[in-house]
């Protein structure tokens, strides 16, 4: 099962773009699954924005669908896979692509 950070969330949606540059990313996760995780949206910041991608989690410990689309709404790729580091973020949150930066740099 491939696993995937939200940095590496970030790089899948930047390969549908011109510009792939770091920058900021919208996450919001869906209340939807009453007690359980539901989809989570993902939204590089921009103007325009930059690309989107949609997460549906899996049951239990089985992956889940990642949905990839570039910055006019087109679907570019669909990729089975967990999500490690998901639940260190909030419902509303924000990657910062500044601060991950500094990790790799440090």
């Amino acid at each position: 099962m491939q696993e995937l950070t939200i940095k590496e969330i970030q790089d899948v949606i930047l390969e549908t773009q011109e510009d792939k540059t770091p920058r900021e990313m919208y996450i919001h996760k869906s209340p939807c699954a009453e007690n359980a995780l539901g989809a989570v949206f993902f939204a590089i910041s921009g103007t325009p924005p930059r690309g989107y991608a949609m997460y549906i989690p899996g049951e239990a410990d089985k992956a889940g669908t990642l949905h990839v689309f570039d910055n006019l709404g087109l679907k570019r790729k669909v990729i089975h896979c967990k999500i490690r580091d998901l639940a260190s973020y909030k419902d509303n949150d924000i990657w910062s692509a500044q601060a991950a930066k500094t990790l790799i740099e440090a």
